[in-house]
């Protein structure tokens, strides 16, 4: 079982349980390689997660995925890269936030194609992710805007640029621009 990350932020303490032949073999294995129990564990995962690899087929042939490739030194990135990853099982909380972020692109994207990360923003956004998440819950149906002007405060008290808010895109086509867009669930059931 993990315990909160320590004040160091370079480094988080873990508790784990071993039986005592396991950690005799712990022990043996930082004697014989003249290394901590700490670094023999660190390379152990290492080792194993060099030969973890998520296989994904796409247009040029199969495409693979690694721990490096989802690796970021913010935390607000890995976890979205993490989320984007539905070999990885993604929980609800995940995948909820990403629809969040990319409903609110430009606090987190470079544009709309949301391939970008603007680290600096989500460093200083992140830590209030689910404080935005909530505002917007709370009040998309009155000020559906409400959640972006709040981040845009809170870049500005940061004294960062804003971006535009809200941005300009193409919005659903609605049933009287003769899209197939429906805003009743009903018209899609098809009995």
């Amino acid at each position: 079982m993990g315990r909160p990350a320590s004040k160091n932020p370079k480094s988080e303490a873990l508790t784990i349980r071993l039986d005592p032949k396991t950690r005799f073999i712990l022990d043996y294995m930082a004697r014989f390689k003249g290394q901590t129990i700490t670094t023999v564990v660190e390379r152990a995962i290492l080792a194993a997660a060099a030969n973890t690899v998520i296989t994904r087929p796409d247009d040029y042939g199969d495409h693979h995925i690694t721990w490096q490739d989802l690796w970021d030194v913010s935390e607000g990135v890995r976890a979205l890269e993490v989320s984007k990853v539905p070999e990885l099982i993604p929980t609800f909380e995940e995948e909820r936030r990403l629809a969040f972020v990319r409903s609110h692109w430009p606090f987190f994207y470079t544009d709309e194609d949301k391939k970008i990360y603007l680290n600096h923003y989500i460093d200083l956004l992140w830590p209030r992710i689910e404080e935005f998440m909530q505002l917007h819950e709370d009040l998309k149906h009155k000020d559906y805007y409400a959640a972006g002007n709040a981040m845009l405060e809170a870049l500005k008290n940061a004294k960062l640029s804003t971006p535009k808010w809200p941005p300009e895109s193409k919005s659903p086509p609605s049933k009287s621009s003769g899209g197939n867009f429906s805003r009743d669930l009903d018209d899609d059931i098809p009995f």
